[in-house]
């Protein structure tokens, strides 16, 4: 079953909406580590929590860009 040209652009639009979104939280907790990691005496739960949110943050926005790559095509 085909989805209309309609249908396309709006899951086009949602999905370039939620990158933004991610790309946007992806940008802050890259800040976060990198403060964290520079700070003179080093908080090392405080930058393996961050790495983590990265690390999580990293992988739904490859998968976001990969759908939004594939709806492009």
């Amino acid at each position: 079953m085909q989805s209309s040209a309609l249908a396309i652009i709006t899951m086009r639009r949602e999905v370039a909406e939620r990158y933004e979104r991610i790309n946007r939280l992806w940008l802050g907790a890259r800040t976060t580590y990198r403060r964290l990691h520079e700070a003179p005496v080093a908080n090392l739960a405080a930058m393996r929590d961050a790495a983590l949110r990265l690390d999580q943050l990293t992988s739904g926005r490859a998968a976001l860009l990969r759908d939004l790559k594939a709806l492009s095509d």
